[in-house]
Parts: structure tokens; sequence; C-alpha cells
């Protein structure tokens, strides 16, 4: 049986695609910062896996808006978005559409209260979504802020 190509649309809804994209702007990255990306990226298509240590202050990297009131700060990326740490902010009456897991989910509020279906999570709860779960919306009535990891 032929695998199946995994593209953006079969991984999120096509209306969060959308809107991810609309949302899209280039950046230009600090010469030192851009250096560094790039020694990176030639490393690993050489490949050797550099892991060297990383620390991201609160107020360095960029918040990207994937709807209203939701956005996104990556944290670190690799295996083309598999593994994948990232931060989440939910404003106060957002939600975030049902959608199907691709990967392992591991998650933990960190601040506020979220609700997926009909579970309930408050600062320092933990969930996880397994690879080929689904659930419905994620609504936060107060606002949030999860931290998430995928793999």
């Amino acid at each position: 049986m032929a695998k199946k190509e995994k593209t953006l649309t079969t991984i999120l809804p096509e209306e969060l695609v959308g809107a991810i994209a609309e949302k899209i702007t280039p950046i230009t990255l600090p010469s030192t910062k851009a250096s560094e990306l790039k020694s990176r990226v030639m490393a690993r298509i050489r490949g050797k896996k550099e892991f060297d240590l990383m620390t991201i202050r609160a107020e360095d990297g960029e918040w990207i808006t994937l709807l209203p009131g939701i956005e996104k700060k990556i944290l670190s990326n690799y295996e083309e978005g598999k593994l994948q740490s990232y931060l989440l902010r939910m404003a106060p009456g957002s939600s975030l559409p049902s959608h199907d897991h691709i990967v392992d989910e591991e998650s933990i509020m960190l601040e506020g209260e979220a609700t997926i279906c009909d579970i309930h999570l408050s600062a320092g709860d933990y969930h996880f979504a397994p690879k080929g779960s689904k659930h419905g919306e994620v609504f936060s009535q107060n606002g949030c802020l999860v931290f998430v990891k995928t793999f």
C-alpha cells in the first residue's frame, strides 16, 4: 500500500492553514543569529547533529498569530516539526478548532485555564494527546499560556 504524502492541509484544518498563511511575514535575523542558523543547517546537511545548549529568554522570540486571540512562540523545531517545543498563548474567549494529532503531543498549562472537550485544565495540569487522536475544540474563558512538546 502506498504511503499517503503528508501536506500541511492533511495535518491541519484548511481554514487554519489559510489563517496561518495570511499572517506569515518574512523576518530579517541579526547577522550573528543568521550565521549560527546557517552553521546548524549545514551541519545537519552533512549528517552531524549539533545539540548545543540553548536558552530563550521570555522577552526573546516571536509570537506568531495563528487565529484571532491565539499565538504561538516556537522554542525548538527539529525533524520538520515532528520534534517541536512551543508556547501557545490564548486570549480570553479564544478557541482552537477540533483537530487531529499526527504526532504525540504533551502539554502543561503554565498559566490560566482552558477546556478541551469536557476536560478542564488549570495551571500545573498535564495533558497528553497520542498520535492519531482527535479532540474537539479547545476553549479558554479567561486566557492561558501552555507549554507544548510534540514528538
